[in-house]
Order: C-alpha cells, then sequence, then structure tokens
C-alpha cells in the first residue's frame, strides 16, 4: 500500500510535468493557433437565413383564409374536398365580416355552376373555417352531370348511329368520326314487315340529304328495284325504326305519289298531230335519246330518269303499270310539272351501299341539319355485337354537345338540350339556363328529336332545380327552394 511519502512524491512529479508542458510549447517549437471566431459568426448567419427562408415557403404552402372568403360564392373544404355555395342574404346585402354566413353543401358542379354561373372560380378553404359557420341542407339536381364540357370542347356535328341487320344501334359523338359519308347511296331496308329505299336528293345548293322513302307492295316491286340498279328485297336488312327515323321522310315511291288526275282522259285542246290520237293522260312518251315526259291535264310533265323507273313501274288505278309510248319527238306543248309537293327523290338512277346501314349527322350554325348515309365505319362503328332493342352510345371523353331539338313537323319550338359525357340528354328549362353554363354565345344547331331520343334520359337543369334540396329536384315546378 503506497505510503504519504509516495503519494506526496506523484503529486509533485504530476506538477513538474504540466508546468513543463506550458512552458515548453507544442512538440517541434510549434505554438498552437487559437480559432478564428469569424466562422462561427458566419454560420450562424446561414442557419438563420434557412429558418427564415423555411418559415416563409412554409406561408406559402399554408396561406391563412382570406378574410373576403365569403364573397366568393364558391368554396371548397381543403381537408375533403366538399363544394359549398355561399347563400347571399334575402336582401342581396354581402355577409357582416366575421359574421357566420350560410353554406349550402352542392352536390354536383354543374349545380353549383347553375345557381352562381359560369365563371365562378372555387376558393380552398380550412374545414376549421366551413365548421364555424352555419351549414345547411345539401341542394342540387340530383342525377345532374359532375360536369358539362366548355364550349370549346363540344361536338355538334358527325354524330353517326349504325346499326347491322337485326340489330341494335351503335351511336358515337366523335371529333373525328371514322365513317365516309356517302351522298350519292341508297340502301334498301326493312322495318316492321314494310320496306324502304333510303336515298339522298338536293336540298338547296349543293347539300344532299337522305330521305326514308317508302316503297310499294306488290310482286312488282323488285322490278322497281332493278330499275334502280338496286339489290331486291330478300337482301334487305332488317333495322330498327329507330334507325329508319333518323331520316326525314320523302314521298312514297308509288302512284299517289304523282297526284295525275283524269287519267285515261284526252283534253279537248290536244292536236292529235302533235299528241298522237291513242296516247291519254298517265301515258309517258318516250323520245329516242331516252328522254321521257308524263301527259297530265295540263299537258306534257318531264321524267327525270329516277322518276321514270318509279312511274313505269308502279302499279296504276285498275290493274297493270302505265304505258310508255315511243314518239320521234315531244308534243310543241307548254311543260309543266308534276303537281304537288317536293318528293325528296333524287333525280338520277343510285348506287347501292356497300356496308351495313350506317347514318351520319351534319350541322352547320344555323343552315339545316342534313342527314346522310355513310360508309367504311372504321373499329368501333359495328353494330354487329349490340343487342336488338338497345343503342350503345360513346361520347369522346371529355366531350358533349349543346342543341336544340325539333320534331321534324315543327309542332313545338326547339328545346335547347345538353348532351353530356356519358350520352345523356339534358333539357335545359328556362332562358337563363345557357348562359349560366357559359353557352349563351353558343350557336347551337337545331338537330331532328329523332337524333336526341337515341341518347340516354338526363335530367331537366335550371336555378330553381339546384337550389332544392337533391330528393325534390327533379319535381320542384315553381320559385327556388332555397
Amino acid at each position: 500500500m503506497a505510503t504519504k511519502k509516495d503519494l506526496v512524491e506523484a503529486y509533485s512529479f504530476s506538477r513538474r510535468r504540466l508546468v513543463t508542458a506550458f512552458v515548453s510549447g507544442a512538440p517541434g517549437g510549434r505554438e498552437v493557433e487559437p480559432s478564428r471566431p469569424g466562422r462561427t459568426i458566419i454560420g450562424g448567419l446561414a442557419l438563420a437565413v434557412l429558418l427564415a427562408a423555411g418559415a416563409a415557403i412554409a406561408g406559402v404552402l399554408s396561406p391563412r383564409t382570406p378574410d373576403d372568403w365569403a364573397s366568393n360564392g364558391l368554396i371548397v373544404s381543403k381537408e375533403t374536398g366538399q363544394a359549398y355555395v355561399v347563400l347571399p342574404a334575402a336582401d342581396g346585402s354581402a355577409p357582416e365580416p366575421d359574421a357566420p354566413v350560410e353554406l349550402r353543401p352542392v352536390i354536383n358542379i354543374t349545380s353549383a355552376r347553375l345557381i352562381l354561373g359560369a365563371d365562378v372560380e372555387p376558393m380552398l378553404i380550412s374545414q376549421d373555417t366551413i365548421d364555424d359557420q352555419r351549414v345547411g341542407d345539401d341542394i342540387g339536381i340530383l342525377g345532374a352531370p359532375a360536369s358539362l364540357p366548355a364550349p370549346g370542347l363540344l361536338v355538334e356535328t358527325g354524330w353517326t348511329a349504325c346499326t347491322a341487320d337485326d340489330r341494335g344501334m351503335r351511336v358515337r359523338v366523335a371529333v373525328d368520326p371514322d365513317v365516309l359519308p356517302a351522298p350519292d347511296a341508297a340502301q334498301v331496308v326493312e322495318v316492321g314487315g314494310s320496306f324502304y329505299l333510303v336515298a339522298s336528293a338536293q336540298v338547296g345548293g349543293d347539300a344532299a340529304a337522305a330521305y326514308a322513302l317508302r316503297l310499294p307492295g306488290g310482286d312488282t316491286v323488285d322490278n322497281l328495284l332493278g330499275a334502280l340498279d338496286l339489290p331486291a328485297r330478300v337482301f334487305a336488312p332488317t333495322v330498327p325504326r329507330g334507325w329508319l327515323d333518323l331520316f326525314p321522310a320523302g314521298a312514297a315511291l308509288g302512284w299517289e305519289s304523282f297526284g295525275l288526275a283524269g287519267v285515261g282522259g284526252r283534253p279537248d285542246g290536244w292536236d292529235a298531230a302533235q299528241v298522237p290520237g291513242r296516247a291519254r293522260v298517265g301515258d309517258v312518251l318516250r323520245d329516242a335519246t331516252g328522254d321521257a315526259v308524263v301527259l297530265t291535264a295540263d299537258g306534257p310533265a318531264e321524267l327525270d330518269p329516277f322518276a321514270l323507273a318509279v312511274y313505269s313501274n308502279t302499279p296504276i288505278p285498275g290493274g297493270g303499270t302505265p304505258r310508255v309510248l315511243p314518239v320521234d319527238r315531244f308534243p310543241d306543248l307548254a311543260r309543266t310539272r308534276l303537281p304537288g309537293p317536293d318528293r325528296h327523290w333524287p333525280t338520277t338512277t343510285v348506287e347501292p351501299t356497300e356496308t351495313d346501314p350506317c347514318a351520319v349527322l351534319t350541322t352547320a350554325g344555323e343552315e339545316p341539319a342534313v342527314v346522310q348515309l355513310a360508309q367504311r365505319p372504321g373499329p368501333g362503328y359495328d353494330a354487329r355485337d349490340v343487342v336488338p332493342g338497345h343503342a350503345d352510345v360513346t361520347v369522346d371523353p371529355g366531350r358533349g354537345a349543346y342543341v336544340r331539338s325539333a320534331s321534324p313537323e315543327g309542332a313545338r319550338a326547339p328545346q335547347p338540350v345538353a348532351i353530356d359525357a356519358k350520352g345523356r340528354a339534358n333539357p335545359l328549362d328556362g332562358d337563363e339556363t345557357a348562359g349560366l353554363l357559359g353557352y349563351a354565345d353558343f350557336p347551337a344547331p337545331v338537330v331532328p328529336d329523332t337524333w336526341v331520343k337515341l341518347f340516354g334520359a338526363g335530367v331537366p337543369l335550371s336555378q330553381n332545380l339546384a337550389l332544392c334540396p337533391p330528393a325534390a329536384a327533379g319535381a320542384q315546378d315553381g320559385p327556388s327552394c332555397a
């Protein structure tokens, strides 16, 4: 065990070493340099700058709710995504600062636009701010589209409806329809045991529209089709009535459409030197060039190649078909027109289509809509897998249409309709509704209601209905509910 003397000597030795180290300096004669205080100062400043920048970024990412948020009209919760409408006071005054306002949850953006207008922009605010307000019952139109396309995304032309033998229809609303309009084509179809010829006629200028022309019954129909270079009835596909109704009706291809009176008689003013003595009203005179006229009580009326083929193969009252008399020259009598309104027939012979029945709708602003047959439909247009009685409707994603639906007879004023991306037709009620949706300046074309009926049934859209609770929307006729 160390004695007290040993401890004193050890302490003295340690003290001498410590003194020697302070006096002698670092090994090699180099003194230790003191640290520079500037480094610490610069580091502290850099850290302060970073902390200040972080605070600024946090303020941008998490802005506080603006004081005037209640004047925006449409707000959305940042946490839940629920949209709310800020309803104005009954007297139309703005809400008092810091005073709770009434918020109404709105079930879809279309309803919000109907209430506030197309230009409203949603404002994101915190759910805590919303919870401090008076939140009322839900409002909005149940079943209304989640949204409707902007005017620049509307597709108001190029709609197609294709079918096949004893099949349903495939309807497409596409920006670039993959079909080829065939204004010179014709097609024989069967609907409910009756046969029709769908063929084009001029409707003014260079426009050609297809019409549905009913074929007569009897055994001579195939003779008529043969004269028109069309296949016999046995080859005609059976199509839905809804597809045939897409075409306006023209005059039937029968005797009644010629409107002749006094058939079989011979007017006193006819000179035998001009009109063959055996000729009678209703007879056809044809020269060596193939041109033909039909004798009417008012004089000879010209027959174009299509009308000649129809007339000469049409059964007449009493049986048989009209007589065709060859002549060297036509009677030197004033020409007349066939009586009756425009028949909407072709003027020349027609060519049969090479594909399944397909229709295309073309619109051009305020001009009347034109329906034509279409050929060479691309992939996605074939209707052979569509069950009978069903219409498979497809609208390009994010697209839709805004049109005015009119009956063919013009029995009512055109009804504005919005077609949504799901292929549903939503009637617009009220003169201001189109403007609330942003369509006030869009030139909505008038289309036949037979085309609009191809789409699924939507719901009526109006501001009054949008202000109602969802359960009441669709049944509200009076003033707004809110």
